[in-house]
C-alpha cells in the first residue's frame, strides 16, 4: 500500500555551504516518498551554482524577502497530503518522517512534533515539557512514547511558549492555515502554530526523544547572538504582533501569559543593556514598562535575583577582595540553546521560537499594548 507524499519545503539564504547536508538527512530517511522544495530567499553565496545538478530537489528563487516568505511561497508547489519545514541548517534523523507520519495516521491528527538536540549536545527547549509540573499537565495520553495532546492542551501549550520550531513538524495540509506570517522577524513558526491551535481544536502528538539535530554556528537567526539583538526582535516585536493578532481571541488568563512573558522580556532587556553600559535612560525605560505590564512578576524576579546574587558574593568572595569590575557576574543567563532565560538556578517562563531579522532597535522600546486587565 503507498504512503501519503510528504512536501518537505526548505527555505534557504546564502546557506549553500550548509544546504547539502540537510538535503542529505531527507534522503537517508526511512519513509517515502516526499517532495523536496527548496526556495532560494535572493542568496548570493552560489547556492543556486550548488544545487543545479541535484536532480532530486524542485529549486526556486526569489528575491530576499525573510523566512515566512519563502516557506509561504513554497506552499504553492506543494503536492502531498502533508507538509514539513526543514532550515537549510538542521537535520533530520533517519526515523523522523516514518514516525511522525505512523502517529498523524494513526490517530488522524492535525501535527506532530518532536523534541530535539543541538550540535552541542544540548537538548532543545521543548526539552521544558519533560519537567514535572509540565509532564502531569500533559502527559495525560500515551501511544509508544509519544504524547497525545488534546485541542486544550494544544492551545495551552503553544500559548505559553512555542517549544516546536518549523523543522520538528509534520502538518496535515488540510490543517495548515494557509500561510507563514511575513510581519514576524523570527517567530514565523510560533505565529503559523497559534494560528492553527486558537481557530480550530487541533490534536496533536509531541515526541520527547529527539529526532532531529539543530545546528549551532555563527549565522543561527537565534543561537550564539547577542541577548540585546535578540529580545528586540522576538520580544518586543513578534510578541506584540502575536498579541495584536489574538488578542480577541484569548481568555484573561492567556492575556496575563502573554503579559507577563512580554514583561520578562523587558526586565532582562533591562539587564543585558545596563551589563553593557547603554545608557540609564534605555534600562530605566525597559525596567518601567517591564513594572508596568506584570509588577508582581517583575519584582518577584529582581528580589530572587538580588538574593542569590548577594548569597554567591557573600558565600565565594571574602568582602575585601571584591572587585568592582565583577560586578554583574552573576547576571540572568539566557540560555539561547535551551529557549529558556535562566537567573541562577531558577528557570523562568519566558521561552520563544526561534525569518531573519533584517532589522534593529536602537535601544528605543516599541508601543505596548497592554490588555485591559492587570496583575
Amino acid at each position: 500500500m503507498s504512503q501519503p507524499l510528504v512536501s518537505i519545503i526548505i527555505p534557504t539564504y546564502n546557506r549553500g555551504h550548509l544546504i547539502e547536508r540537510a538535503l542529505r538527512s531527507v534522503r537517508a530517511q526511512t519513509y517515502s516518498p516526499w517532495q523536496i522544495i527548496v526556495i532560494d530567499d535572493g542568496s548570493a553565496d552560489g547556492t543556486k551554482e550548488r544545487l543545479a545538478d541535484i536532480d532530486d530537489i524542485e529549486y526556486y528563487y526569489q528575491p530576499n524577502q525573510g523566512q515566512a516568505a519563502a516557506r509561504t511561497q513554497g506552499l504553492q508547489y506543494c503536492r502531498g497530503e502533508y507538509i514539513a519545514s526543514l532550515d537549510s541548517d538542521d537535520e533530520w534523523h533517519p526515523d523522523f518522517l516514518a514516525n511522525g507520519m505512523a502517529m498523524l495516521q494513526k490517530h488522524q491528527l492535525d501535527f506532530v512534533f518532536a523534541s530535539w538536540r543541538t550540535s552541542n549536545d544540548c537538548t532543545g527547549y521543548a526539552h521544558n515539557l519533560l519537567l514535572p509540573e509540565q509532564r502531569k499537565r500533559f502527559c495525560t495520553q500515551t501511544d509508544n512514547g509519544w504524547w497525545l495532546l488534546s485541542p486544550s492542551q494544544n492551545r495551552r501549550i503553544m500559548i505559553e511558549n512555542c517549544p516546536s520550531p518549523s523543522s520538528s513538524l509534520i502538518i496535515r495540509r488540510s490543517s495548515f492555515p494557509g500561510s507563514w506570517n511575513r510581519q514576524m522577524r523570527i517567530a514565523d513558526d510560533w505565529c503559523m502554530l497559534l494560528d492553527m491551535v486558537i481557530n480550530r481544536p487541533c490534536r496533536s502528538a509531541f515526541m520527547p526523544i529527539p529526532h532531529w539535530t539543530k545546528h549551532i554556528h555563527e549565522t543561527n537567526i537565534w543561537d550564539c547572538r547577542d541577548h540585546t539583538l535578540i529580545i528586540p526582535d522576538v520580544g518586543f516585536h513578534d510578541e506584540q504582533v502575536l498579541l495584536n493578532r489574538f488578542k480577541h481571541q484569548l481568555t484573561p488568563v492567556e492575556k496575563r501569559i502573554f503579559r507577563r512573558r512580554l514583561a520578562m522580556h523587558h526586565f532582562t532587556f533591562a539587564y543585558f543593556s545596563w551589563k553593557k553600559s547603554v545608557a540609564s535612560s534605555v534600562v530605566l525605560r525597559h525596567l518601567g514598562i517591564a513594572f508596568q505590564l506584570a509588577p508582581y512578576r517583575v519584582s518577584q524576579e529582581l528580589a530572587v535575583w538580588s538574593r542569590e546574587h548577594l548569597q554567591k558574593r557573600l558565600s565565594f568572595k571574602p568582602l575585601a577582595l571584591t572587585n568592582e569590575a565583577d560586578d554583574g557576574a552573576d547576571a540572568p543567563q539566557c540560555d539561547t540553546r535551551s529557549g529558556g532565560n535562566r537567573t541562577g538556578d531558577y528557570q523562568r517562563e519566558v521561552s520563544v521560537a526561534p525569518v531573519p531579522p533584517y532589522r534593529r532597535d536602537s535601544g528605543r522600546s516599541e508601543s505596548v499594548e497592554l490588555p485591559a486587565d492587570s496583575t
